[in-house]
């Protein structure tokens, strides 16, 4: 590369992000890692032990929320990708929606069981509004994690503030976790759990609604006020076309690095889920009348040690990533993952001393560090790619799929608990009263024991393998970047012929098969024309 080439990839003055920006933005995250967090973790044992819902139904629940999600991600991608405005196009709909993340949790957790409101009654007002919460969900989360490409063009900058965002949404993901389970420990235990006694339903609702409501909500709104988006929009708005917008399902996924980049991410966060939404069952009903530091065994022993330390590991994984690659990082700890997975199915109550699961699960989480930190520092080289490749940079859509991929992947996981527990006979509490114990058979046990172990061991290790079909490296990513900024002046007719073979063997390996006629018609081609200001955008050549 000569000196000319290596100044296109330098990052310049208009590029950086200020500390501020990088801070607020990381703040932002606290409802991208917790929100999942905190679903995974309690919706499931809230449904089935505070309203009484039949496991199956509940799991069957969590689905159609997310075949829901299936229509609105997407749809969220491609209005946020065509608002244009002085705010900018993912601002808005995140400082709007952080006011209704608060109103859609104080619904959603709402009492109504202690009320006198029946089974019945209880799953159609779950459906409804978990379906609210969801679409909610989606206008603050797609646009939020599209600012993940649009914060900056630098990828060195991009990286720099998704690592303040993933501390801020691991710490999200970890209290999101934990106090939730704490809460309904509490709520379930009649005795109360560590500090707390036993709480009503009505101050369940108001802990979780009120506090994680004005965590994440506020956050958003913080976010939006302050962070700017420094990618330069030079697409024209595109009207709603059905059969298009049926296409835009398909389209990331024609990007190869993109599908292995969504193998690694959901494989990985799957077995998250998974942990989490079994975590209250495995402690309360596998480890039922155990004690741990004078106090009943409980699933902070499995879900705390685990995130403190992933969140431990992230000042590694951050100097890895610098002198291996990100793909190195992603799966350097994913074998203990999966050896505290086994070790899940084969501890057993009756002959293993209680301190050894929280020793397990801390092996467990030093390995998922790194596969929790790298699927969004990895998520803008994906768009780059796809901009290298299509002369388009549809981050909306992208970030919308991937959102999507995450919540479907998650439901599935959380649906696999809820059915494969329920079909071995787990029983519900319908008694009205979240603090009756109800004694499981041995089938249900079991087979906790087993989703814990085998099902987590499976996804690792198709995580893992999906890391090593990733080939997007820092060194590919440089060469990107220059061509990407060439042909954003309009000058890849430009390149010599050595260059030419080298953008068209990026594209071969990392995107898909070339296609000279495409790539003259809607990339190289492609016209320019000057604005008004001076300003350079572009129009699609049809």
């Amino acid at each position: 590369m000569d000196s000319e080439k290596d100044k296109s990839v330098n990052t310049v003055a208009s590029d950086l992000i200020p500390n501020k920006e990088k801070l607020c933005y990381g703040i932002g995250g606290l409802m991208d890692g917790g929100a999942v967090a905190l679903m995974s973790c309690i919706m499931l044992k809230y449904m089935t032990s505070a309203m009484g819902i039949a496991m199956a139904v509940a799991s069957t629940i969590m689905m159609i929320a997310k075949i829901w999600d299936a229509v609105t991600d997407p749809l969220m991608g491609f209005i946020s990708d065509n608002t244009r405005g002085r705010w900018g196009r993912r601002k808005p709909y995140m400082v709007v929606g952080g006011a209704l993340v608060i109103v859609a949790l104080l619904i959603l957790f709402l009492p109504i069981r202690s009320w006198g409101v029946s089974v019945a009654g209880c799953t159609a007002f779950i459906l409804i509004f978990y379906l609210v919460w969801n679409t909610v969900s989606t206008i603050t989360q797609v646009p939020y994690c599209s600012m993940s490409s649009d914060i900056s063009p630098s990828f060195r900058e991009r990286n720099n503030a998704n690592t303040v965002k993933l501390v801020f949404t691991s710490l999200s993901s970890g209290i999101s976790y934990v106090i939730p389970l704490l809460l309904i420990e509490a709520m379930i235990s009649k005795d109360g759990y560590l500090f707390m006694p036993n709480i009503t339903p009505v101050t369940f609702w108001l802990c979780v609604s009120l506090g994680f409501g004005i965590l994440f909500g506020g956050g958003l709104i913080l976010c939006g006020i302050v962070v700017k988006e420094r990618v330069n929009v030079t697409t024209p708005k595109v009207k709603f076309n059905a059969k298009q917008f049926v296409n835009n399902y398909a389209e990331p996924y024609k990007n190869r690095s993109y599908r292995w980049h969504i193998a690694m991410y959901c494989a990985a966060f799957m077995c998250m889920d998974m942990i989490s939404a079994l975590a209250v069952y495995y402690a309360t009903d596998v480890w039922h009348g155990k004690e741990l530091f004078g106090l009943d065994f409980s699933s902070l022993f499995i879900v705390a040690p685990l995130m403190v330390a992933a969140v431990l590991m992230f000042p590694v994984c951050r100097i890895v990533m610098d002198k291996k690659s990100k793909q190195f990082v992603f799966r350097m700890g994913l074998p203990f993952y999966i050896a505290g997975g086994i070790m899940f199915i084969i501890m057993d109550p009756s002959w293993t001393p209680p301190i050894i699961v929280p020793i397990v699960s801390f092996i467990m989480g030093l390995g998922f560090g790194g596969a929790q930190m790298m699927p969004w520092i990895i998520f803008p080289d994906t768009v780059d790619v796809a901009e290298l490749a299509t002369g388009k940079r549809p981050t909306g859509t992208y970030s919308g799929m991937m959102t999507l991929a995450r919540k479907i992947a998650g439901a599935f996981a959380v649906g696999l608990v809820g059915w494969i527990i329920g079909g071995a006979g787990y029983i519900e509490n319908t008694t009205g009263d979240a603090a009756v114990y109800i004694q499981q058979p041995e089938s249900a046990l079991l087979a906790i024991k087993l989703v814990m172990g085998i099902a987590i061991a499976l996804f690792i290790t198709l995580a893992m393998l999906a890391s090593f079909r990733y080939k997007v490296t820092t060194a590919k990513l440089k060469r990107i970047r220059y061509f990407n900024d060439l042909g954003e002046k309009g000058l890849l007719g430009t390149l010599n012929e050595e260059e030419k073979a080298e953008r068209i063997a990026l594209i071969s390996e990392l995107a898909f098969k070339y296609n000279e006629k495409y790539d003259l018609e809607n990339v190289v081609n492609r016209p320019v024309e000057e604005k008004s200001n001076g300003e350079v955008t572009e129009t699609t050549s049809l």
